[in-house]
């Protein structure tokens, strides 16, 4: 099936190898984590629990507006293997505290 010419292939970033999940933690409002790359950390990253319409996903922090609308502060596009694996590493970091 063709793509339209408006509708952009989504890009994805390697993870790779070198990565991981520090400073969890459990809130009302979600799970927030960093993950901290060679070179790079990504803070305030949310777990958003799967919904009836949707599997899990890491949300991005986002920013209120003047308009009051919210925005992303950035976008991270990681493939589904990528994403389920950090998800695990923010699972075990929550078990791993409890057991402190």
């Amino acid at each position: 099936m063709a793509k339209k010419e408006t509708e952009k292939e989504k890009q994805f970033f390697d993870l790779g190898k070198e990565w991981e999940v520090k400073n969890v933690r459990k809130l009302d409002f979600g799970t927030f984590f960093t993950l901290q790359m060679p070179g790079l950390a990504l803070y305030n990253l949310r777990v958003v629990p799967a919904g009836k319409k949707y599997d899990a996903f890491i949300g991005m922090p986002e920013d209120k507006g003047k308009d009051g609308d919210y925005y992303k502060r950035f976008a991270l596009y990681l493939d589904e293997e990528d994403t389920q694996a950090v998800i695990e590493a923010v699972e075990d970091a929550l078990t791993e505290s409890k057991r402190k």
